[in-house]
């Protein structure tokens, strides 16, 4: 034990006289924090400043392993000072052991620091999980320090040795995640990318630090990353030589893959499972819904009658912050993303509180889900569908994974059909030809020429489309609803606060309305349609949980299959 604390101690003093070491394991992480957070508007979002910490701390990493470990064993066995070591004397294992408590205690008060700085600098929220942090990331750089060492054990000069470095480290450092997100590289890229060790290592840090996630849930990258530090230190030991004289073959780098071993099985799992991907996507849904939205100049139509003409709206981690009526603030008063909204109204999401997801039976719910929030639906009352599927989607909608209107169910009164006139009349609409799948109106429209003319029901207190049933297209129905509603005598505001505020009620529900601590589902339409009920078709934007949806690429997934 004497022997490996003075080694230990030998490191560290030679550590500190090392600028490289310092430069990697502290300059470098800091600028990167600077211009992620500059770019990321880090300020607007706690769970967004914790999504740059982490990046940060995986760049801290891969600089420590590749070039405080494995560039720096080269270095010392080039200038002859491992041959010191030798005369000692002392053996392989201290000394490597040395080098690894060494690169752990580098990196823990950088680490430390750039969570201080998150804290305080950006307003990030305490890490949920300090201690389970603190083990990962320990776990985390000793494993790629070993992957460093492996490097440095199978080179022979430190030519060779900045090749084969930048080899691992900058494909590690720009598929991981932390630099470009994994949902935005193309689909054969994100395939690779799932055998890439700082993937799930991007993967397991943000579950611990953004999601606030137990070490079971990143149990596999955890296996990963201490079979990776065994087999790496094991072969670091077997392999190490103390002079630059001592050559080693080619083939000998081949060990690299053994190293490697841990991260290519569970890229293979992940591959199958298609874990890592839809990791991905939860972890971007959560970022996107902690930002900060301040929605100004616009008309607010509360939910429950009340019209603010001219006022703002602030979104912050999701939910409905603050009203303004009058004069808004400045966007950058209050770290958010303005959006201008004169001339538009503001409206709380619609409730579409009667449709069947589960028909037809040729298509899936997730794109009919994704239909109703393209048409500014961002709740719906499913009836007659399978449970278990709904939980399913239910559970996939809460985690981020799919992304479409909220479910809920119950209920007695199941809605009457529409008549084929009226879904004729719906189909020919803009709105249903934008949301529509592919073909669907062009099949739907002679066969409703077929059939023989029928009575309407007249609409009820709440808007229940019976969306799913004879051809009639899930989505644009509400908006058709709202019409029916006016031309049968009731007044836009009446008619809007069936679709808002008196289905949130009755659902019991906190959405419906615009007040502070609901949930932030949002339609922003240009013009006023509490003078036009046909304005609510003309949707601007819509937000779901703080979310700005991306409209046009709702249906990219399912109508390009």
């Amino acid at each position: 034990m004497h022997t490996y604390v003075t080694n230990i101690l030998i490191t560290l003093r030679l550590m500190m006289r090392d600028r490289m070491v310092l430069f990697f394991g502290y300059v470098f992480p800091l600028i990167f924090f600077f211009l992620f957070a500059q770019m990321a508007s880090a300020g607007q979002s706690g769970g967004v400043a914790k999504q740059v910490v982490a990046s940060v701390l995986i760049f801290g990493v891969l600089g420590n392993g590749f070039f405080g470990a494995g560039m720096r064993a080269v270095s010392d066995r080039e200038s002859n000072i491992l041959r010191r070591f030798k005369v000692a004397p002392t053996t392989a294992a201290p000394l490597l052991a040395g080098w690894l408590v060494v690169g752990w205690l580098n990196f823990v008060p950088s680490a430390v620091f750039l969570v201080l700085i998150g804290r305080f600098g950006y307003q990030m929220p305490w890490p949920e999980r300090p201690f389970t942090l603190f083990l990962f990331g320990s776990l985390a750089v000793l494993a790629f320090r070993a992957m460093g060492l492996i490097i440095a054990s199978v080179v022979n000069s430190m030519q060779e040795s900045q090749i084969l470095i930048q080899l691992f480290y900058l494909p590690m450092l720009f598929l991981s995640g932390a630099t470009v997100p994994i949902t935005s590289m193309p689909p054969w890229l994100q395939s690779f990318a799932q055998f890439i060790p700082s993937a799930h290592l991007h993967s397991g840090i943000n579950a611990i630090l953004v999601q606030g996630e137990t070490l079971q849930s990143a149990g596999k990258q955890v296996v990963a990353l201490l079979l990776t530090l065994c087999i790496g230190f094991f072969l670091s030991v077997k392999l190490f030589r103390w002079e630059k004289e001592q050559k080693v073959k080619g083939t000998a780098k081949l060990w690299v893959l053994a190293v490697l071993a841990p991260f290519l099985a569970l890229g293979a799992y992940d591959f199958h499972a298609k874990e890592g991907l839809t990791n991905a996507k939860r972890l971007e849904r959560t970022l996107r819904r902690g930002r900060t939205l301040l929605f100004r100049d616009v008309r607010l139509f509360v939910g429950d009658g009340r019209v603010i003409e001219r006022g703002g709206l602030l979104v912050k981690e999701g939910k409905i912050e603050k009203i303004f009526e009058g004069a808004t603030p400045e966007p950058k008063s209050v770290n958010a993303d303005g959006i201008e909204g004169s001339g538009k109204t503001l409206l709380p999401g619609f409730i579409d509180a009667g449709v069947y997801l589960s028909f037809p039976k040729d298509a899936a719910i997730d794109r009919r889900l994704a239909a109703y929030l393209y048409c500014g639906v961002t709740t719906v009352r499913s009836f007659m569908d399978n449970p278990i599927e709904l939980q399913l989607t239910q559970r996939r909608l809460a985690t981020g994974e799919l992304l479409g209107s909220r479910v809920v169910t119950g209920g007695h009164r199941p809605p009457a059909p529409r008549s084929a006139e009226y879904v004729r009349k719906l189909l020919e609409g803009s709105l249903a030809q934008q949301a529509a799948p592919k073909g669907f109106i062009d099949a739907a429209l002679p066969i409703l020429a077929k059939l023989p003319p029928s009575l309407d029901p007249v609409p009820y207190d709440l808007v229940e489309t019976g969306s799913g049933l004879n051809l009639l297209i899930h989505g644009p129905a509400l908006h058709r609803e709202l019409r029916r509603m006016v031309e049968h005598g009731r007044s836009p505001a009446d008619a809007l606060r069936a679709a808002t505020g008196e289905a949130a009620d009755r659902l019991q529900l906190p959405v419906g309305y615009l007040r502070p601590g609901f949930a932030a589902d949002l339609v922003l339409v240009d013009g006023n349609p509490l003078q036009d009920i046909t304005v609510t078709e003309r949707i601007s934007l819509v937000v779901l949980q703080g979310e700005r949806v991306a409209r046009g690429s709702l249906f990219e997934e399912y109508d390009e299959k």
